[in-house]
């Protein structure tokens, strides 16, 4: 018999895939189960079929895992926060294991050493954590998040995700834009962004990250495309006075220059470990700033740069582990095509009093042809790229350029699995090894810093 849509069956739960779902099967096949734990037994009804699996959803929760927990905030459930059904301890556990699956099977890596994953510190929740978020204004008026694989927004009169100094600054500009949009807001503007300097505030002490009262914030405003806003500059310079904390706030997709108007600044400054980052509005930035600073450790220790050598940082961003790089080694190449960013690294060079960090704009696959062709030499490389990977002639170039370590930092483990498969390829690299970072809790995302060493055919000892 075939499971049909709208079927209701009973199954057990054996697994977790990346993305959030609980797995199962029925008759042989493969079931998605939103909300499931493995080790449950469950009755699902069918609301979709594909080929070789399908969708359920959860109806009754037969037996439960013991790692079942109340949702501590239920409206999140279907909107972001898809593991609060988790006990924490069980979401690192499954998060490692969901990372070597991923090795195995992408990254054609049977033997890949994969480390328990570093959750957020005893000492602080596993809520709270985010220093920027996006919201979304629906058609009738709703002001929160995207429901996941939909367009529909669940209204959130409070985000348990955000930083609390920024979840008040998030109310108060929601509070804000109903009050002078009304039933229009819908209309006239998409949604926004709340970016905190969270590290500034607590001086670089993470034990401080929950505790602080305000934060330095800059707010964007992202109008509807096509919508006309009255007067952008003094609905900037209102949302501006809505709290001493807010240092800019910045209107896009209006008319003027650059389809944009600002009033404050359009950056911040903000802390990791004691140095300074500026980072502009359009540039990208780590959202956890207490695992931040994990992060960074460990590609350090794992990468161990020494003082003579030439470390590439590909996809640099505003120079966070150019900055660190750059104390340990002889001269740090940063690659990053984002020209706000570039010049957000350029800064942070400056602000830190590093001369030894060169920043060059393009894409990193360009950069390094140009330095195969003049022949410059690269010991290490560390790559942070977006969710999508590296660019295949990125990693091509990579391969020619032949570091004797390359230590690859991924917020999507599929994509870090497939890349990794591609710089195994041929026998020049081996994965050493895997470190699972919790950047995201209650959330199925992933950050993880993985490690390949060069295999010299002249000298097969480990590197």
């Amino acid at each position: 018999m075939t499971a049909e849509v709208n079927m209701s069956i009973d199954v057990e739960l054996t697994d977790l895939a990346y993305g959030g779902d609980a797995v199962g099967r029925y008759e042989g096949r493969v079931l998605f189960v939103p909300g499931g734990i493995p080790g449950e037994r469950v009755r699902v009804e069918i609301v979709e079929e594909r080929r070789g699996h399908a969708r359920a959803q959860l109806l009754e929760i037969i037996r439960p895992a013991p790692e079942r927990v109340e949702p501590a905030y239920p409206l999140m459930t279907d909107c972001g926060c898809q593991w609060q059904h988790i006990a924490y301890p069980a979401q690192l556990t499954w998060k490692a294991h969901i990372v070597r699956q991923l090795l195995v099977r992408i990254g054609k890596q049977p033997d890949a050493l994969v480390h328990p994953t570093i959750g957020m510190p005893p000492t602080l929740p596993p809520w709270h954590y985010r220093n920027i978020a996006l919201f979304t204004i629906g058609p009738r008026g709703e002001i929160g998040q995207k429901f996941t694989d939909s367009h529909e927004v669940q209204d959130l009169p409070t985000c348990p995700l955000l930083h609390p100094a920024l979840d008040h600054i998030y109310q108060l500009v929601r509070a804000k834009i109903i009050d002078y949009f009304g039933d229009t807001r819908g209309e006239m503007i998409q949604g926004f962004t709340i970016r905190g300097a969270i590290g500034k505030a607590s001086s670089g002490n993470p034990g401080l990250i929950n505790t602080i009262k305000a934060v330095p914030t800059l707010l964007t405003v992202h109008a509807r495309p096509g919508s006309m806003i009255e007067d952008p500059q003094q609905l900037a310079q209102e949302l501006m006075a809505i709290s001493p904390a807010m240092v800019g706030v910045i209107i896009e997709r209006v008319g003027g220059r650059y389809g944009r108007v600002f009033v404050g600044q359009e950056f911040l400054n903000d802390v990791v470990l004691g140095r300074h980052f500026r980072v502009s509005a359009d540039s990208f930035f780590q959202v956890n700033l207490t695992q931040t600073a994990v992060l960074v450790e460990r590609a350090l220790a794992m990468l161990e740069p020494q003082r003579s050598e030439v470390v590439l940082d590909g996809y640099s961003g505003v120079g966070l582990f150019s900055t660190f790089l750059a104390t340990r080694a002889a001269r740090v190449l940063a690659v990053e095509s984002q020209p706000s960013a570039v010049m957000d690294a350029r800064a942070s060079s400056t602000l830190n009093n590093q001369n030894n960090i060169t920043s060059l704009e393009g894409t990193l696959e360009r950069v390094l042809n140009q330095l195969h062709y003049r022949r410059e030499r690269i010991d290490l490389a560390l790559v942070d790229p977006p969710r999508t990977g590296c660019h295949p002639k990125a990693l091509q170039a990579l391969q020619t350029m032949a570091p004797r370590a390359i230590c690859y930092v991924s917020c999507d483990p599929s994509t870090l699995a497939r890349d990794i498969a591609t710089l195994c390829t041929g026998g020049r690299y081996r994965l050493v090894s895997a470190q699972p970072v919790d950047m995201f809790p209650q959330t199925y995302h992933i950050e993880c810093v993985a490690l390949l060493a060069r295999i010299d055919p002249l000298n097969t000892r480990r590197a």
